[in-house]
């Protein structure tokens, strides 16, 4: 097919593409949005849709969250490869991002009210919250044929996992469609607001399109190659082709390649199969980060399926809340089962130097009689029976005879567990509890403190089912300058050539110090690299450093 000229043509419709696109269209540039699938959105459209940024001057006191708190915090990771040019950039421009998307598209952000950073303990951590915004809620009907086409997951299991946890805590119910109209909340409201205005002035939004091939002329890349079911598009692009495509979670010899350990249950959406990366790579491409995903602890219902794919679902009160444990086959504790789920996956990659085996890559989730009855447990309500799936059993030797546990290991961890959290109040071998983000998604109706995801498992029948180390998306990618800008392999930039989100190297490393720490730097960056490439210049940060 003859070539479509744009200014910016950009890859991708999650938060980084969409951010990217709303950028430049507020520019000026004529801009084409192009996705391979046949909806809109990626992973951010079936996310909680937060957004950390930590530094800013929103809320009532506009000094509480100041760029020194933001990089002292940041800066107590120190095993994960921070890129500190690009911490303090996105430290420095995220307000203004939230400001620029705020102007120019139909997002309003609010602060997500208590909700801890995941470290709070940290120099610099806030442990009362303050740094994760929320996206305004959204009437769909307002997106009139597009309603139907933003990636959703499938609505049946729709109170399992934690995305059903998010929307009773922001949108104060489990149940939107009581609300006037197509209301939706987190990722959903994210995306569609994002996605509104664009849509509203005639902004190509090409789905079913799946770029393939970077179009490079003298060095420069002009635009991209795509295909669609008429056949093979080209797209020009007078200043530069933004990547925002997402990660490689769904392409196992991609994983097997790069990841550092285990990962078997993505929770994404199937279309994240390393497009993206593979397109840079091509190009010449510098890589970073490669080893690293936003890891998450997940579980599989049966016949549970997305895309002809067994589906993962993250879990975390299932995990947080008191009576429940995480065991290997060992029998043996590996974690603190409340703290955040990236920091949990690090267990899971744990290596017995021995004979060379991840000796957590089998576990289980353990929890009994009185937290069924209590809380319910993956979508199976207080009062209902529970599924043989639950390995229900008389004790904990039955149990181990089920799931093929080794009996001593489970039965004396069991002892030292009730021993601890009963006669004393804490747990001594992993700290659960102690800190503020623990005890955040405990049991809220318990008073403050580690009892909120303590508590005796004792009451039988007691329960199993098996835990996957999984990934809300990679984090490693081609890597980037501070406005977005790719390097090749010799340490130049490549001309034209612009990369934010998770097909990007992150510029949190193996990080993830907060709700929201997918998308606020997503974000960030994918505006920041539209703004270098129509205006030629960087965009302007909220705090500008006092550096020349």
């Amino acid at each position: 097919m003859s070539d479509e000229v744009f200014d910016l043509v950009v890859l991708g419709t999650g938060a980084a593409g969409l951010a990217a696109a709303v950028t430049a269209h507020g520019l000026g540039a004529a801009t084409a949005l192009v996705e391979k699938e046949p909806t809109v959105g990626g992973t951010t459209a079936v996310s909680g849709g937060v957004s950390w940024i930590p530094a800013h001057r929103r809320g009532p006191d506009p000094g509480a969250f100041p760029v020194e708190d933001a990089l002292a915090y940041l800066g107590a990771f120190p095993d994960s490869r921070l890129p500190w040019d690009l911490v303090e950039t996105f430290v420095r421009s995220g307000e203004a991002v939230l400001d620029l998307l705020e102007g120019a598209s139909d997002v309003t952000f609010s602060i997500s009210e208590g909700y801890p950073d995941y470290k709070p303990g940290k120099p610099g951590g806030r442990p009362d919250g303050g740094r994760s915004f929320n996206p305004s809620p959204f009437d769909f009907d307002r997106l009139g044929e597009w309603a139907g086409r933003v990636t959703r997951f499938p609505a049946d299991w729709s109170d399992v996992g934690f995305d059903a946890e998010t929307l009773a805590r922001l949108a104060g119910t489990a149940d939107a469609g009581a609300r006037p109209g197509d209301l939706r909340f987190m990722g959903q409201a994210l995306v569609a607001g994002l996605l509104a205005p664009l849509l509203r002035d005639g902004v190509p939004v090409l789905t079913g399109t799946r770029a393939e091939r970077l179009i490079v002329e003298d060095g420069r890349v002009t635009g991209v190659a795509a295909r669609t079911a008429a056949g093979t598009r080209e797209f020009r692009a007078r200043r530069g082709v933004v990547l925002a495509t997402g990660g490689f979670e769904w392409d196992a010899g991609l994983v097997r390649a790069f990841l550092r350990g285990p990962m078997e249950a993505p929770v994404s959406p199937p279309g994240k199969t390393g497009d993206g990366l593979r397109m840079a790579m091509r190009a010449g491409a510098d890589l970073a980060n490669m080893p690293e995903a936003w890891w998450s602890t997940t579980v599989r219902l049966p016949g549970d399926e997305i895309g002809g794919h067994p589906r993962s679902r993250s879990i975390r009160s299932e995990r947080t809340r008191p009576r429940s444990i995480m065991v290997n086959r060992a029998g043996r504790r590996f974690v603190n089962e409340a703290q955040d789920y990236n920091a949990i996956g690090s267990a899971f990659h744990q290596m017995d130097p021995e004979n060379l085996r991840y000796p957590n890559g089998e576990a289980w989730l353990i929890f009994d009689e009185r937290h069924l009855r209590t809380y319910g447990f993956l979508g199976v309500k207080p009062d209902e029976p529970a599924p043989p799936w639950f390995n229900g059993s008389a004790g904990p030797e039955e149990l181990a005879r089920r799931t093929g546990i080794d009996p001593a290991g489970l039965a004396e961890t069991l002892r030292r567990w009730n021993r601890n959290v009963g006669e004393h109040g804490a747990d001594p071998d992993f700290n659960r509890g102690a800190d503020a983000y623990d005890q955040f998604w405990g049991d809220a109706d318990l008073p403050p403190g580690p009892g909120r995801t303590l508590g005796a498992i004792d009451e039988p029948p007691y329960y199993a089912v098996p835990i996957f180390v999984g990934t809300i998306g990679t984090k490693g990618g081609p890597r980037t300058d501070v406005n977005g800008r790719v390097f090749d392999l010799d340490g130049g930039l490549i001309p034209g050539l612009y990369a934010a989100g998770n097909v990007s190297a992150s510029p949190l490393g193996g990080a993830y110090p907060g709700a929201g720490a997918t998308i606020g730097p997503a974000l960030v960056f994918g505006a920041r690299a539209a703004h270098h490439a129509v205006a030629g210049t960087p965009l302007k940060p909220s705090f500008p450093t006092s550096q020349p």
